[in-house]
C-alpha cells in the first residue's frame, strides 16, 4: 500500500503526459474554433458573391429590357436601310451597265472606221511610195541624150543629170566654223593621199579668198575616189580620169610644150586614157585664173570650160597634141583626130555657169569637175558659192564627197 501510496500524485498536481493531452486538446480546440470561423466566413463571402451575381443579373435583365427595343429597332433600320440601298446599287449598275456598253459600241465603231481609214492611208502610202519609186527611178535614168545632130553641137555642155546638192546640217555647219577658226597657220588639218591641207590651206575656202594649189589637189583625189568607187558599183557614170592642177603646166608651161615631161604619169596612175570616156584636166593660167579642160573621148570632143567664158587661148591644141603624143607613145601607133573631133569653147550662151567676181574661179572649176564626175547638168550659179565653199570644207574634213 505504501508503494502505490507512493505512486498517486499529491492531489491539485498533474502528470506531466495529462499536461501534454490538456495542451493537445487545446490547441486542438483552437484550430476547430478557427476552422468554424473561417467557414462562417466563407459562408459569408458566398452568400454575399451570390447576393452580388443576383444583383448583377437584375441589373443586366434591367439594362437588357431597356436596351433590347432601341437595339431592334437599329437592327430593323439597318436592314430597311440596305434593301434601300440594294435596289438604288441595282438601279444604278443597271445603268452604268447599261452607259459602258453604250460606250463600248461607240468605241468599236470608232475602232472600225479608223481601221478602214488605216487601210485607206496604207493603201495611200504604197501608192506614194510606188510613184516615188519611179520617180527615182526615172530620174536615174533621166539622161539628157542629144539628138544626132546635136552631138557635135556647142551648145550642148556636158552632162544629163540633174543634182541638188543637200544643205549641210547644223551639226555638220558647227563643224565646218570650227575648223575655219583662226589658229596656227602651219597646223595640219587634214591629210589626202599624203598630201596635207594646213590651216592656211583651209583658209582659203573662206569667203573672197582664192582657192590654192593644195586644196584643189586634194579635192581632186576625191573626185578621183568617188569615180572609182561608183565604176566598181556599176553606175552608169562616164569613166573618168583627172590629172592634177600640175598637169597642164608641166605639159606646156615648162617654159613650152614638152611630152616627156609628163610621159609617165598615166603609167605611174596606172591607167589607159583610151579606156576613159572623160579625161579632166585642170588648168592655172598664169596664177590668176582657174579654167578646165576636157579631153571628151566619148563624144569625140576638146572642151574648155571658163566660169569668166573666156576663149581657150590655144588649150585645146596643147590637148589634142597631148592625146595623139599619148597615143603614139602607149599603143605605139599614130592617133587619126580627123574632122569627127571638134574643139568646143563654151560661152555665156551655151548656159555654162558663169562666175560674177574675181575670186570664186577656183570654186567654179572645181565644182565643175565634181559635175562631171556625176554626169551632171552645169546648172549651179554664183548665188550657190558660200555654200559650195563650206561643203568643200566639210568633204575634204571627211575626206570623201557627200551627196
Amino acid at each position: 500500500r505504501r508503494e502505490a501510496a507512493a505512486r498517486v500524485p499529491p492531489p491539485g498536481a498533474a502528470t506531466s503526459r495529462q499536461q501534454g493531452l490538456a495542451k493537445a486538446a487545446g490547441e486542438a480546440a483552437v484550430r476547430r474554433v478557427e476552422a468554424l470561423h473561417a467557414a462562417l466566413l466563407l459562408c459569408g463571402a458566398a452568400e454575399a458573391e451570390a447576393e452580388a451575381e443576383a444583383e448583377a443579373q437584375s441589373m443586366s435583365e434591367a439594362v437588357a429590357a431597356e436596351l433590347l427595343p432601341a437595339a431592334r429597332a437599329a437592327v430593323e433600320a439597318a436592314e430597311e436601310g440596305a434593301g434601300r440601298f440594294r435596289v438604288e446599287a441595282a438601279g444604278g449598275c443597271e445603268g452604268e451597265v447599261a452607259a459602258h456598253e453604250a460606250a463600248l459600241e461607240q468605241s468599236r465603231t470608232s475602232i472600225s472606221l479608223a481601221e478602214a481609214r488605216l487601210d485607206e492611208a496604207e493603201a495611200g502610202l504604197a501608192a506614194l511610195r510606188e510613184a516615188a519609186e519611179a520617180a527615182a527611178a526615172a530620174a536615174e535614168q533621166e539622161f539628157f541624150e542629144p539628138d544626132a545632130d546635136d552631138v557635135l553641137d556647142e551648145n550642148f555642155p556636158p552632162g544629163r543629170r540633174r543634182f541638188e546638192p543637200r544643205q549641210l546640217t547644223e551639226a555638220e555647219e558647227a563643224a565646218v566654223s570650227e575648223i575655219l577658226q583662226p589658229g596656227n597657220p602651219a597646223e595640219k588639218l587634214i591629210e589626202i593621199n599624203n598630201t596635207p591641207i594646213t590651216r592656211k590651206d583651209i583658209a582659203t575656202l573662206k569667203p573672197l579668198e582664192w582657192l590654192n594649189d593644195e586644196v584643189i589637189n586634194c579635192f581632186v583625189e576625191l573626185l578621183r575616189q568617188h569615180a572609182s568607187e561608183a565604176e566598181q558599183a556599176g553606175e552608169p557614170l562616164p569613166k573618168v580620169h583627172i590629172f592634177s592642177s600640175l598637169f597642164y603646166t608641166k605639159l606646156a608651161e615648162s617654159p613650152e610644150y614638152t611630152y616627156g615631161n609628163v610621159r609617165r604619169w598615166t603609167k605611174r596612175a596606172k591607167v589607159d586614157l583610151f579606156s576613159r570616156d572623160l579625161v579632166i584636166v585642170p588648168i592655172n593660167q598664169g596664177n590668176t585664173h582657174w579654167t578646165l579642160g576636157l579631153i571628151n573621148l566619148r563624144q569625140k570632143r576638146f572642151e574648155f570650160i571658163d566660169s569668166m567664158h573666156g576663149s581657150d587661148g590655144g588649150r585645146l591644141a596643147v590637148l589634142r597634141r597631148y592625146l595623139k603624143d599619148e597615143h603614139q607613145d602607149k599603143k605605139g601607133a599614130p592617133l587619126d583626130l580627123g574632122e569627127d573631133w571638134v574643139d568646143i569653147s563654151y560661152t555665156a550662151a551655151d548656159g555654162t555657169p558663169r562666175q560674177t567676181n574675181g575670186f570664186d574661179c577656183g570654186m567654179f572649176m572645181s565644182r565643175t569637175a565634181e559635175y562631171l564626175v556625176r554626169d551632171a547638168v552645169l546648172d549651179f550659179t554664183q548665188a550657190d558659192m558660200p555654200n559650195l565653199r563650206r561643203r568643200m570644207v566639210f568633204e575634204l574634213s571627211q575626206k570623201a564627197l557627200t551627196d
